[in-house]
């Protein structure tokens, strides 16, 4: 950070910390406070730090609350809240410190890629809806539940919930006045804009308005200015989601719906209720074993990078053409030097498929083979079809302004090129090969509203020659049905496993009853798949298969050194929670029914 972009509260706060803490960099600020970006010296990692407006700061009684009922909030511990990790004050500065979550908001997600597809959707509410029923089971209202205080975890989606820091007992008093009134006008509730008691359904409205916006793009209620704004909704009646949006699961528009009634007592009892109401709402992804599902992401990945090398080549190798035709030395020069740029990205694109064989290869190696993988290839292509048809096509005038506006950039770089120097030339050449290939990506963006042709083509004829090339001279492989074999839960359980094992000594001796937990949590998850299928078994099964997820991922990290053993020892001591919880629901539906009709084989399968 430079010296002119220091402020005032960065350097107070820097003195504050001094020591402790090392800040980095803003990270943004609004109404309720200051985020920043720090390093914790003692543990050498990093955390966000969350400084209360001075204003609110400085008013004793108001500054001794938030000390107190933050504190309450940093006893949470959920696989999807952001952990307080301290809470303090000094020379009239009130702080929090927070884990930091490498990701986006989920209002930066909608604003820049759209609307939300009806499975991620219902997936980040029943994960946004277990973290409030965490802290509402422990007499905790968040009340400033809103897209931009919902995080997205980078590379696995996971969602969650941070800004705890303003939550209030819910067996508070309501001495302070302006308590009720804390949080964001967009997303309060009615109780919230009248100033009423506030309780668990206070949370669950502010949701609602949050998955509003993520599957409409829109929120329900706009007005030009704050008390419009409060007014609406307070009192008027709340645009259908099913209107706004169509073609949503019946399920989830209604559960959002409920939620948004003015009346607290026409809303969801609790979060759990809520949960239970988009079980059935699910993504089908999320059966496929995790090594099809990694092939997957990474051939999305490699069919935008193969196609940007294609485009770019395509225009480098068409310009090299053209020049080739002018007579002079820059046109020569310019024609060599566009030819070699072309030979470069499209080696390029053919290492990239290289490496995608490769994935293939392991692929194949544990077993899969294309007829196996093309079920994940047609569900994410199903996924993509559904977020590309929720955004909004850009106006036509706006399109044929991009593409004229890349036509006439890519002939003045081609101008530039022919001019007569030195320091115009290299710019020229790069924009000859850079705007075209930008201009095509954003336009196949915009434009693409069908199923997408890489994935067509890889569920065909490209993909059978992939895996084909992959399995060359690999015999006797051992061949698995993707859905129907192997349970995921055994998948994640094997990694999480494996992971556990590559650690160092001293750390396995610290997390030791790794395997065991994995092992009742597998046995668990088989039970439920097993018993008769209901939206509440449902529901235990996800947040079984979360719980081992999230002991998964706080490995990865460990290993990438982003992690830590607290962290790891958190979402540990999480998952007995929740296995104890599975146990106890199991033992009171045996006592209701004392004969099994069909015996339940909880062992593990016989590693190969």
């Amino acid at each position: 950070m430079s010296a002119a972009t220091v402020s005032p509260e960065f350097v107070a706060l820097q003195q504050a910390l001094a020591g402790r803490y090392s800040l980095e960099r803003e990270l943004g600020r609004g109404g309720m406070g200051i985020v920043y970006l720090a390093r914790e010296v003692a543990l050498d990692r990093l955390v966000a730090i969350k400084l209360l407006p001075p204003e609110r700061a400085a008013m004793a009684g108001r500054r001794a609350r938030f000390v107190r009922e933050a504190r309450l909030a940093a006893s949470l511990s959920h696989p999807h809240i952001v952990p307080i990790h301290a809470v303090d004050e000094r020379d009239g500065l009130v702080w929090f410190v927070m884990a930091w979550v490498d990701g986006e908001t989920l209002g930066d997600r909608v604003r820049r890629a759209g609307p939300l597809g009806a499975s991620e959707g219902a997936r980040i509410l029943r994960e946004v809806a277990w973290a409030l029923g965490h802290a509402h089971a422990r007499g905790i209202i968040h009340r400033d539940v809103k897209p931009d205080n919902i995080l997205l975890e980078r590379g696995t989606g996971r969602a969650l919930v941070t800004d705890f820091g303003i939550a209030r007992a819910s067996d508070s008093d309501g001495s302070d006045s302006g308590a009720q009134h804390a949080g964001t006008p967009q997303y309060m509730s009615p109780e919230q804009v009248t100033g009423e008691a506030l309780d668990v359904r206070s949370d669950l409205y502010s949701l609602g308005v949050t998955m509003y916006y993520a599957l409409a793009g829109r929120l329900p209620f706009e007005g030009p200015t704050t008390v419009a704004l409060l007014a609406q909704h307070a009192a008027a009646p709340v645009p259908a989601l099913s209107g706004v949006r169509p073609g949503l699961p019946g399920a989830l528009s209604r559960a959002i719906e409920r939620c948004l009634a003015k009346v607290p007592d026409e809303r969801f009892v609790s979060a759990e209720a809520l949960v239970e109401a988009v079980a059935e709402v699910r993504d089908p992804r999320s059966d496929l074993p995790a090594p099809v599902r990694a092939f997957v992401r990474e051939a999305d990945s490699a069919g935008r990078e193969i196609g940007g090398a294609m485009v770019a080549t395509a225009s480098a190798g068409s310009a090299a053409f053209f020049m080739s035709l002018g007579r002079g030395f820059d046109y020569s020069m310019a024609s060599s030097i566009l030819g070699v740029t072309a030979v470069v990205t499209g080696a390029f694109a053919l290492g990239r498929l290289g490496m995608l064989i490769a994935g293939a290869r392991d692929l194949v190696r544990t077993g899969y083979d294309h007829g196996g993988v093309r079920a994940g290839l047609a569900l994410e292509e199903r996924a993509q079809v559904e977020e590309t048809s929720a955004r909004q096509a850009p106006p036509r005038w706006e399109t044929i302004s991009l593409g004229t506006l890349g036509v006439a950039k890519t002939a003045l770089a081609a101008w530039l090129v022919t001019a007569d120097s030195a320091w115009l030339f290299m710019p020229g050449l790069a924009g000859v090969v850079a705007i075209p290939a930008v201009t095509v990506r954003r336009l196949w963006t915009d434009l693409r509203r069908g199923p997408s042709h890489w994935y067509r083509a890889l569920r065909g004829r490209l993909g059978v020659g992939i895996f084909a090339i992959a399995a060359l001279g690999m015999r006797g492989h051992e061949e698995r049905k993707p859905v129907a074999g192997q349970p995921t839960v055994l998948a994640i359980g094997d990694a999480v496993e494996a992971l556990f094992a590559a650690l160092p000594d001293e750390q396995r001796r610290v997390a030791g009853d790794v395997p065991e937990v994995v092992r009742r949590l597998e046995s668990h998850a088989l039970a439920l798949r097993a018993g008769p299928p209901s939206s509440d078994a449902a529901a235990r099964l996800e947040t079984v298969v979360s719980a081992l997820e999230s002991v998964r991922l706080e490995l990865l990290r460990l290993h990438a050194g982003a992690g830590s053993l607290e962290n790891l020892t958190r979402d540990l001591e999480a998952a007995r929670e929740i296995g104890r919880r599975v146990e106890a629901i199991e033992e009171v539906r045996e006592t209701v029914r004392p004969q099994r009709l069909t015996p339940v084989d909880t062992t593990r399968r016989t590693p190969a």
